[in-house]
């Protein structure tokens, strides 16, 4: 299903989905985070001078409710489900149908790269949104720093995706991301 000199187009919706899932689920994260008078979400900050707890309301601790009255946070948590099932379908899409050949212009440490951060962003279209659900049905910011970790570990693998895919692009100019676009 993916042409010699590229991959076909229902991989590339799928691929290019799961990257614009995640830059929203990312946005969204950080505004949940972003400090302001009476926000009281994110890392454990409360309503007023109460530091809250956990996912940090304040006051009564109601947990968290999927349709409540925290729309950015029911919005990070369906981004969350969005990319599992995006994932879902691309990894079981990826096990169904062959890859076209590797692009002659990748050097073996340049496929040996690629196959390993591809490998990593896979396994952390799943991890990432799994931690963050552990965040919340911890209710205790102790599972923050594995949330966060998930993160880096996604923004090291895509840096180096990215960066390969630039390489090519701008330094070899041999038109690597055609095969994507």
């Amino acid at each position: 299903m993916s042409g010699s000199a590229g991959y076909r187009p229902l991989t590339k919706v799928l691929h290019w989905s799961v990257a614009v899932a995640f830059a929203a689920q990312f946005a969204v994260g950080y505004l949940l985070d972003a400090d302001g008078p009476g926000r009281g979400r994110g890392r454990g900050r409360g309503r007023g001078d109460d530091p809250g707890r956990g996912r940090g309301r304040g006051g009564e601790d109601r947990g968290y409710e999927v349709l409540g009255d925290d729309p950015l946070l029911t919005a990070h948590v369906l981004l969350g489900a969005t990319i599992v099932v995006l994932g879902a379908v691309r990894l079981a899409r990826r096990r169904m149908t062959p890859l076209p050949p590797w692009a002659p212009t990748l050097s073996a440490a340049e496929r040996r790269l690629a196959h390993h951060t591809e490998t990593a962003l896979y396994w952390l279209t799943f991890v990432v949104p799994a931690t963050g659900l552990a965040l919340l049905a911890a209710d205790d910011d102790a599972v923050l720093p594995v949330h966060v970790a998930a993160q880096a570990a996604f923004f090291a693998a895509l840096a180096l995706h990215v960066g390969l895919v630039l390489k090519h692009q701008l330094v070899d100019r041999d038109g690597l991301l055609r095969r994507m676009l």
